[in-house]
């Protein structure tokens, strides 16, 4: 397994841009902080990225955003990435002055395998975030770096908004159940680490329990309470895996009462205690 994780960064390191097979995280889930460009330039892939199965290839293309988790589920021994991460700041920097929509697009959809010019273009834009990474001298660099991530934001929503004959199905205009599903994820993402009981989502969406419930089954084909319970499992999943909190600790965060009350509640969805998994994957 490679030695660290090739995504994160650091108060005195805003971006990280590479290559890797993604080794790292064979066992280890990834909650994105900030944001993540990535472009599969060989091999095969099967990622999971906010409860959703993604089949990834070359020249597929990936934009992950804030709070996004990721998990490889398989990997080729050829798979390979280029990648780029930008911590929150930068990203929220960048990002200040866009469309909403936008980023509701790619919540939806995060991976794409678009025409080859736009890959091309992709890869040239990696090429000088590369060039800009290597520049540690550059007493610019972390403007440079964000002007260049914006730049690739407004290239990625113009050709969103110039190629609707290549956009997926759940481009088109949504319905009201859709758009309350996914600000319903999006509730789950922000609020997921304190509260885990259907009502309050239903509350902050102004909808009955039963409705949101109808909604999230039909949408999704399971459970809110499902729902809310994987991504709870996500993150317990990314405390045990890349920090050395202990369990109390990981149940003090994630308000659980107790070590105990998470540890059941570990189990009872995974099958193994939190001690377990995280040895497990050592």
């Amino acid at each position: 397994m490679s030695a660290a994780n090739p995504l994160l960064t650091a108060p005195d390191r805003q971006f990280t841009v590479g290559e890797s097979d993604f080794a790292f995280f064979d066992r280890n889930a990834f909650r994105v902080e900030g944001c993540v460009v990535l472009c599969c330039r060989s091999g095969h892939a099967v990622w999971t990225i906010d409860q959703r199965r993604c089949d990834v290839g070359p020249d597929t293309l990936a934009l992950l955003l804030p709070n996004t988790h990721l998990l490889v589920c398989e990997r080729s021994d050829d798979f390979q990435v280029f990648y780029c991460s930008f911590s929150r700041d930068l990203f929220s920097q960048a990002a200040y002055r866009l469309d909403p929509v936008f980023f509701e697009i790619i919540h939806r959809t995060p991976v794409l395998t678009p025409p080859r010019p736009v890959v091309e273009g992709a890869l040239t834009w990696w090429q000088m975030a590369r060039f800009t990474y290597r520049d540690c001298d550059n007493v610019f660099r972390d403007i440079i770096i964000r002007n260049r991530l914006q730049n690739l934001l407004l290239e990625a929503y113009d050709k969103i908004l110039r190629l609707p004959s290549r956009r997926p199905r759940s481009f088109d205009a949504p319905t009201r159940q859709t758009e309350l599903f996914h600000r319903f994820v999006a509730l789950v993402h922000e609020h997921c680490t304190r509260e885990r009981e259907v009502g309050f989502y239903a509350d902050r969406l102004c909808i009955s329990t039963r409705y949101l419930s109808s909604i999230v089954r039909g949408v999704s084909h399971g459970s809110a309470k499902e729902f809310i319970d994987r991504a709870v499992i996500l993150e317990i999943k990314v405390l045990l895996q890349s920090t050395d909190l202990s369990i109390q600790e990981i149940a003090y965060r994630l308000h659980f009462p107790d070590q105990s009350y998470l540890g059941r509640y570990f189990r009872h969805h995974t099958g193994l205690s939190p001690t377990g998994f995280r040895n497990a994957g050592k």
